[in-house]
């Protein structure tokens, strides 16, 4: 189910790349107060960041705000970036600590599906293997599966989401996941066990057509590493 909206070879984002070089002499130039230097950063990464955001929160309503609020957490902690890992990866770091952060202030429920909406998605679906383009009919279908997927996670702890976004959606290792999340492997790989089971739980429940999500169980905050969160 979750590979309804993992990301697709020909979908992804890719961003402006810099080379090692080039990447530090950007960070040197921000540090040092560059106006130019900083709105080079915000241009090469925006639409990065944005696209990161929305895909880990589903939603496009407050991406624009969230946006910003990225660039200034990463403005304000160039001087903490040690070049450890590439820009781009610092950079998605912030992006899941914000994603995280939105998550816990709220309870979403995803839009309804307009018919417009369905017109635009059948438009825009490309042709894989020559086939032809998408019916609205199938792009309805496929906005349905894809809200619903959202909606199983909404109901999920916001830890237990994110790390079966990133292992399931982005195909992220756990190591790499514990770097983004500022936890450690053994930690991941528990969170995702426990998501894996809720999620198909939620999902179950979801399309035996009751209506309602059974409660998840599980304090998302008691995240010893071998608990359930």
């Amino acid at each position: 189910m979750l590979q309804l909206v993992s990301r697709r070879s020909g979908t992804v984002d890719t961003p402006a790349t810099l080379s090692p070089v080039d990447e530090a002499d950007l960070v040197a130039r921000c540090r040092a107060g560059e106006r130019a230097a900083h709105d080079e950063l915000y241009a090469r990464f925006r639409r990065q960041v944005a696209a990161n955001l929305y895909r880990v929160i589903g939603d496009a309503g407050e991406i624009d705000d969230l946006v910003q609020d990225v660039f200034v957490i990463a403005f304000r902690g160039l001087d903490n970036f040690r070049g450890d890992a590439r820009l781009s990866t610092w950079l998605y770091r912030i992006c899941v600590n914000v994603a995280l952060g939105k998550i816990r202030s709220r309870s979403r429920r995803p839009p309804a599906i307009a018919v417009g909406d369905v017109e635009d998605l059948a438009a825009s679906a490309p042709a894989f293997g020559g086939e032809r383009p998408e019916t609205p009919d199938r792009a309805l279908q496929r906005a349905q599966d894809h809200a619903r997927v959202y909606r199983a996670l909404d109901q999920l702890p916001p830890k237990k989401r994110i790390v079966l976004y990133l292992h399931e959606i982005e195909g992220l290792d756990l190591k790499d996941i514990a770097y983004l999340v500022d936890s450690n492997p053994v930690t991941v790989r528990t969170r995702l066990f426990y998501a894996r089971r809720e999620f198909y739980k939620l999902i179950a429940a979801d399309g035996s057509g009751s209506g309602s999500f059974p409660a998840v169980t599980g304090d998302d905050e008691a995240d010893a590493d071998g608990g359930a969160a």
